[in-house]
């Protein structure tokens, strides 16, 4: 046997139909890829690792070793589907088993075998080497700082290299110490940056990676030269400018983020609201002062947004007008009751002052009318509803409303105080006192009424029959 071709590998990708794939350099001239024994190669579909046997069946003739693999189609279809890649690999082992005695017969075809696996064993190396990241062979030594073996050479132990990067060191030589990238915080001028060194501007709230080690200048003029690569785009923080911008007169522009101008111009003629204006290449024109452009939160207030005409503020002095409360509080759980402090009430009816009409206490949850007035209150022409009445209580200093059928009971259990009052019914053997000194007694056994003067009569009214006697002085 003699082996023609420098590969080891034969690559196809599968259209759902064909099953039988020879086994030729498909990367060449498609000369047959001789193989010994069905158990030197590896099936892939799709990068994964198939069974002989299980998944496909090899077939190799004996004189050209020239090999067939085929997939099993029953009882179960493993024909690769269409588009999947399919490699298969010659892998012989490393091995050489030919025992040659000495002064015994020298056998051609059992050296040729045993040449023909060196040549495999070395192809299968070479295929290796191929897939293998490198340093090139034109790279002179001067390139290196120490060697290229050294150079290329990884040290650090598993914990060591465990979730780190694979990198380069200052050296160039490789290493698997590195992390992402080295924070150094906001970018500072002066400052002496290495590679993967990871900055932030302070100005936009970017994210920068130091791609070539520098002594910092200005960070526009090291971002022109390529030497920071962004991470972390700013203007997923701030407003930046697509066009430019002009906020008219009476207008007012609010964002709790910096305006990146972003090369644009931005014209203010009415009032601006935000964190920092970015201006960079960009123009920013009109009425820029410390009164509208603010450093931290904005306060909508401030910014002249109305909230009275479309939030209730919390400690605000506002006027509400047609609103409805629901379960309302008063001092925390206290509902109008007689511990509450104070529920004060301004009535803009005319004669009625806030001192004349001031607390509320003991209110009867119940009751279908409020009817408590303080002492000295002033009401012009009052309204009463019908079947009631007004009664003055002098006792009580204030005024009472009660049922109009009562005002005889009401008035038969104290001394009461009338003056201009019309009295429908009054019953028998009661008095009306007129003055501190002066009263009128109804006797009904006789008809009789006396008025009487620190208790001595001093008119006598008599009804009987059609006849009226009056007898005074």
């Amino acid at each position: 046997m003699t082996v023609s071709t420098n590969s080891a590998r034969a690559e196809y990708t599968g259209n759902a139909s064909t099953t039988a794939f020879a086994v030729v350099d498909t990367l060449g001239a498609s000369a047959v890829i001789p193989v010994s024994d069905a158990s030197h190669l590896q099936v892939y579909v799709d990068g994964t690792l198939k069974v002989e046997d299980t998944h496909y069946t090899v077939s190799i003739v004996t004189a050209t070793k020239a090999a067939t693999v085929t997939f099993i189609t029953s009882p179960t279809d493993y024909t690769p589907a269409s588009d999947a890649t399919i490699v298969i690999l010659r892998v012989v082992p490393y091995t050489q088993l030919q025992d040659y005695v000495n002064n015994d017969a020298f056998d051609a075809e059992n050296v040729e075998s045993a040449l023909d696996q060196v040549t495999q064993q070395t192809q299968q190396l070479a295929d290796d080497k191929d897939r293998t990241i490198k340093f090139d062979s034109t790279i002179h030594l001067s390139d290196f700082n120490t060697t290229a073996e050294t150079a290329s050479k990884i040290t650090a132990n598993k914990s060591n290299r465990a979730e780190k990067l694979l990198s380069f060191d200052s050296n160039g030589d490789v290493q698997t110490t590195q992390e992402i990238g080295a924070w150094k915080g906001n970018w500072v001028s002066g400052t002496t940056y290495v590679e993967r060194d990871l900055v932030k501007d302070a100005e936009t709230g970017a994210i920068y990676i130091c791609t070539s080690g520098h002594r910092a200048g200005t960070f526009a003029t090291d971002l022109s030269a390529s030497k920071w690569e962004t991470i972390i785009d700013a203007g997923g923080f701030n407003v930046k400018l697509t066009g430019d911008v002009t906020v008219e007169s009476g207008e007012t522009l609010v964002t709790p983020y910096k305006i990146d101008l972003n090369g644009n111009t931005l014209t203010n003629n009415g009032t601006i609201y935000c964190a920092e204006i970015l201006t960079g290449t960009g123009t920013f024109t009109g009425g820029e002062s410390s009164s509208t452009i603010q450093s931290g939160p904005i306060n909508l207030t401030d910014a002249g947004v109305a909230l009275t005409s479309t939030a209730v503020t919390v400690s605000g002095t506002q006027t509400l007008t047609n609103k409805t409360l629901t379960s309302p509080k008063i001092n925390e759980d206290v509902v109008m009751s007689a511990t509450a402090t104070e529920l004060n009430l301004l009535d803009g009816v005319s004669g009625l002052v806030q001192a004349d009409f001031t607390k509320l206490a003991g209110i009867d949850a119940t009751a279908d009318e409020l009817n408590v007035m303080d002492a000295g209150a002033t009401i012009t022409t009052p309204t009463v509803a019908g079947g009631d009445a007004f009664v003055m209580d002098d006792a009580d200093v204030g005024m009472r409303q009660v049922d109009i059928d009562n005002v005889d009971t009401y008035l038969s259990q104290t001394s009461k105080t009338l003056e201009n009052k019309k009295i429908p019914e009054i019953d028998s053997d009661s008095s009306i006192t007129l003055d501190a000194e002066t009263s009128v007694e109804l006797n009904a056994n006789n008809g009789i009424i006396y008025m009487k003067d620190d208790s001595a009569t001093i008119l006598t009214i008599q009804l009987s029959g059609g006849n009226t006697t009056i007898t005074g002085p």
